[in-house]
């Protein structure tokens, strides 16, 4: 009993913590405001795809009928779509139905893949997430990690190798590196598979069960690593340059001077103001994850949501479009309310009202 009691109390200080350090109020406040951002960015494509081509003198619905589409006549099609998606209807009605439709993930369907819309963005997110949440989350332990210690080695070899690296990393052509990592370890030396038909099948047979999920993350794994090493570097460059400004601040000598052990300064106190800017800094570098993720879908031959704008691009397939920039705004959307969340639990500084 008295373990169970123990154990009651633990759990009900923790959910006290958290409900100290995030407020229900600002919790709320937060997610409200993400929600109006949605209606915004929905708004802005509804202004971008129906209201501006009429300043052109151009029918939306032609856009929802690519050039490359063979099959009835065009003018036929855009005449049905008009009806079907309400088109000739007053702004205000159309409106209301674009910004249903986006939040009820109601896309339509697509004539160039000859499928919904809607299935196509499901069946691109699920690899997506297995390889970018994992690169943004091991990129950011990686830029900490070597930032702090580059910080506490501050102008020794192990700083310069780190610094070099890390900066190297920024401007190297990640196309470039993705096409010979891929051909030396995956068609010359054969230890990963080329592309994802090879990592879940075996001699033509769908691997399923254990084997499955050992052969997608065989198949993850190189990808994973490469976006990590890619994007990690310019948040280890400003966990460094917070190190060090942190190290050598008057509360960090003060701490030294009352006999407290380095380690304990380290990870105490210097460590987590080095961390907030490289943990602020991953919600801007989802960007280049996300644009990194184009090259990958393309060398490693798999499917997401990279491959999918390529192609609706070339083939002007306007709803796919529409569709994938809102899945990638809804992506950023949630990783920056997530960061917004976190920084109370490294900073008992910070405080939301």
């Amino acid at each position: 009993m008295t373990i169970l009691m123990s154990l009651k109390e633990e759990k009900r200080s923790a959910f006290s913590s958290i409900s100290t350090r995030i407020p229900v109020k600002y919790l709320i406040k937060r997610i409200i405001e993400r929600i109006i951002l949605i209606i915004v960015i929905i708004s802005f494509l509804f202004f971008l795809f129906r209201v501006l081509p009429l300043a052109f003198h151009v029918n939306p619905a032609s856009f929802y009928v690519p050039p490359t589409y063979k099959g009835l006549s065009r003018s036929t099609l855009i005449e049905a779509i008009d009806r079907q998606w309400g088109l000739n209807q007053p702004f205000y009605i159309q409106y209301i139905d674009y910004l249903k439709n986006m939040l009820t993930f109601n896309f339509g369907y697509s004539l160039t893949y000859d499928e919904s819309i809607t299935t196509l963005v499901m069946q691109a997110i699920p690899v997506d997430l297995l390889i970018l949440i994992p690169s943004l989350i091991l990129s950011t332990i990686l830029a900490i990690i070597l930032g702090i210690l580059s910080a506490t080695k501050q102008g020794k070899l192990v700083d310069t190798i780190n610094s070099t690296i890390a900066i190297f990393t920024y401007f190297i052509p990640a196309f470039w590196i993705f096409a010979i990592v891929l051909y030396y370890f995956g068609y010359q030396l054969g230890w990963v598979p080329t592309n994802i038909a090879d990592a879940l099948t075996k001699n033509g047979v769908p691997l399923h069960g254990f084997a499955y999920v050992a052969g997608l993350l065989k198949f993850i794994a190189l990808p994973v690593i490469l976006l990590t090493f890619l994007s990690y570097g310019v948040r280890m460059i400003l966990t460094r340059a917070y190190g060090i400004d942190a190290s050598n601040s008057h509360f960090a000598t003060y701490l030294r001077a009352r006999g407290i052990p380095n380690r304990t300064i380290l990870y105490k106190h210097i460590a987590r103001n080095a961390m907030i800017p490289a943990i602020t800094r991953t919600g801007i570098d989802f960007a280049f994850v996300l644009a990194g993720a184009v090259f990958v879908e393309e060398i490693f031959n798999y499917y997401g949501m990279g491959v999918l704008l390529v192609k609706s691009a070339e083939t002007f397939d306007v709803p796919v479009l529409e569709a994938v920039f809102y899945i990638i705004n809804l992506y950023a959307i949630i990783v920056l309310l997530v960061l917004d969340l976190v920084y109370p639990f490294i900073d008992p500084r910070v405080k939301y009202e």
